[in-house]
């Protein structure tokens, strides 16, 4: 399922990627052949007063969520006027110089948008948790900034799950987190 939204990411030429884009429902559509309902939600992650656009499809995220992962999410990044966008062209990883053709995990149930102090930036926190079969189940908490025409990842903690953390505590605790209500678009 993420392959296939992948596959479809890397395949779209860099110059159809940075084209100026109107309906970015209408262009994700256009990546897969398949006629789906797609999950949309737009937020604000950098503070600019232009929210960025996250699609998905509507089977593919309802069977992550199913299967209790973060769903995979298509980022359509405002682009100067509120009705242009451009599409991320992936992720930039801290540390990383390239940016690899990765569309970022996303838990909208788990997650804050607004200013993170530890990037003196806006961004968008989330956590994914691993479960490994044996040992401790892992959490990271990640930030996501926008980077032009990508978003960045930058990791701020890694820790047990199963005990208390300050940064989750400060960006993810049910008080902190941000209401985040997709819709479905035809």
């Amino acid at each position: 399922m993420k392959t296939i939204a992948l596959a479809a990411l890397m395949l779209v030429p860099t110059h159809y990627i940075m084209a100026q884009i109107t309906n970015p429902v209408t262009h994700f559509q256009s990546l897969d052949s398949r006629t789906q309902p797609v999950i949309k939600w737009d937020i604000d992650i950098n503070g600019d007063g232009k929210n960025e656009m996250f699609l998905s499809l509507k089977d593919e995220h309802d069977q992550d969520v199913a299967l209790n992962l973060s769903p995979s999410w298509f980022v359509y990044i405002a682009d100067g006027v509120v009705t242009s966008y451009k599409q991320s062209t992936g992720i930039k990883e801290q540390g990383e110089d390239e940016i690899g053709a990765t569309v970022p995990m996303i838990d909208i149930k788990v997650c804050f948008v607004g200013l993170v102090s530890e990037l003196g930036r806006h961004a968008i926190v989330t956590e994914q948790i691993d479960n490994p079969r044996v040992g401790e189940p892992i959490a990271r908490i990640y930030a996501y900034t926008v980077e032009g025409d990508h978003l960045k990842r930058t990791k701020l903690t890694e820790y047990n799950p199963m005990q208390s953390n300050v940064i989750f505590d400060k960006y993810l605790k049910d008080d902190k987190r941000t209401i985040i209500t997709p819709v479905e678009v035809n």
